[in-house]
């Protein structure tokens, strides 16, 4: 008896001291996160280990990204066990449908509150917000600040297409200067972000495009797009037509070949990997007067709502770390290079960036109705309309002819 007493007290002790020695492990609460950029994944991986270190009680996971195939393999996590899915996951455009009843609501975050109504759009889902954008992108027109300065334009007076074709004469003038605007031959740059501007300028946007895609109406019935039509008869003489690619447009721009692109913050590297001798900027394109950039979310973090509340509780926290502490926006922005989506939130340094951050910021912004109104195929059937348009094959009411044909037979 004696020895049994000695062995149940010998093991007692030793649960004690394994106790006192865990540091209360058993209280961390241990979340997964899963996201889509490969790009972002090694300085990501960097961001979590900063916080596991410096956050008692949360301990964060990063999972491996699979890039093209992270919706599938997203998917297949959740069909499995939703419980057991990645506690954080990215989600951005026509996927989000297929998650939506896994997205807890966001709306108590603190970096909830510092997001401007006209970024929620993409991430309010029955009037709940079930995602934090990770970071926005813009495009408009990018140009050369010292080439407009010698040429006598104030970049802020391009307030009009009259204006802007106004400084195209005095550009085309400019030694060296092939066209005052380049546009990139990729589906998504001489088509889609372009027509975009026509589409997203309508306040019931997506209302008529729906009523275009059951054949109600045409898209020159939509005074905006009609508007946005008339513009490029305007303009077209002045570009290159768009029959180079991207890397060759951005690399024209480099070289003083195009006054002005039309293109996106993403350009920002490539310019200054080329070192311009030239300030650059960036300004909206100004159909119908336009003066807002066209800005979208990349993508946005969702919290699985099939997660224990412990580890809801724990992403959120997170999160709000990322996204609103000093130590987060640091890393968002020197290390990840995201522009924030949030108001009085650190951007990235860059000419483009810094741009489309103050854009953001002030609400001055359009949205990227392609993401969610445009009908599957319209890249590649928008792309073949306008390139026929720019070979004077078909005017521009035939171009938005032509494109109407294409909404409907496209349209699901």
């Amino acid at each position: 008896m004696k020895k049994v007493f000695v062995v149940m007290a010998l093991v007692l002790v030793l649960a004690l001291v394994s106790t006192a020695c865990g540091g209360g492990k058993s209280d961390v609460v241990k979340i997964t996160f899963m996201q889509s950029k490969t790009e972002i994944q090694s300085d990501l991986q960097t961001v979590v280990d900063d916080f596991n270190e410096k956050n008692e009680g949360i301990e964060v996971e990063l999972l491996g990204t699979s890039g093209d195939n992270y919706a599938t393999v997203l998917q297949s996590n959740f069909a499995a066990d939703p419980a057991t899915a990645p506690t954080i996951f990215s989600m951005s455009g026509p996927d989000t449908v297929n998650f939506e009843k896994f997205m807890a609501p966001l709306d108590d975050t603190e970096a909830a509150k510092l997001l401007p109504d006209n970024l929620k759009d993409a991430v309010v889902i029955d009037d709940k917000l079930i995602g934090l954008p990770s970071a926005v992108e813009g495009y408009g027109l990018i140009y050369n600040a010292d080439m407009l300065s010698d040429a006598g334009i104030d970049p802020a007076s391009l307030n009009s297409i009259d204006a802007l074709v106004s400084a195209f004469e005095k550009l085309a003038t400019v030694e060296g200067v092939d066209a005052p605007l380049g546009f990139a031959k990729e589906n998504y740059f001489i088509f889609i972000h372009f027509f975009n501007w026509g589409a997203a300028l309508d306040p019931d946007y997506s209302e008529n495009l729906a009523k275009v895609g059951t054949g109600e109406q045409t898209l020159a019935d939509i005074p905006s797009i009609k508007q946005w039509a008339d513009d490029l008869d305007k303009i077209k003489e002045f570009t290159n037509k768009g029959l180079v690619s991207y890397d060759d447009q951005v690399a024209g721009f480099s070289a003083g070949k195009y006054a002005m692109i039309h293109q996106g913050v993403w350009a920002q590297q490539v310019i200054d990997q080329n070192e311009v001798e030239f300030d650059y900027g960036f300004i909206p394109y100004p159909t119908g007067g336009n003066d807002k950039l066209a800005v979208g979310t990349a993508t946005a973090w969702s919290v699985n709502n099939e997660a224990s509340e412990e580890q809801q509780k724990a992403a959120k926290t997170f999160l709000d770390w990322l996204i609103t502490s000093d130590e987060g926006q640091k890393h968002s922005a020197d290390l990840l290079n995201f522009i924030p989506a949030y108001t009085g939130v650190k951007a990235p340094a860059g000419n483009l960036t810094e741009s489309v951050a103050e854009y953001a910021g002030s609400g001055k912004t359009v949205g990227w109705v392609y993401n969610t109104d445009f009908p599957s195929g319209m890249d590649v059937d928008g792309t073949t309309s306008i390139q026929k348009y720019y070979a004077d094959q078909i005017d521009s009411a035939g171009l938005l002819q032509e494109l109407s044909d294409a909404w409907v037979k496209n349209y699901k």
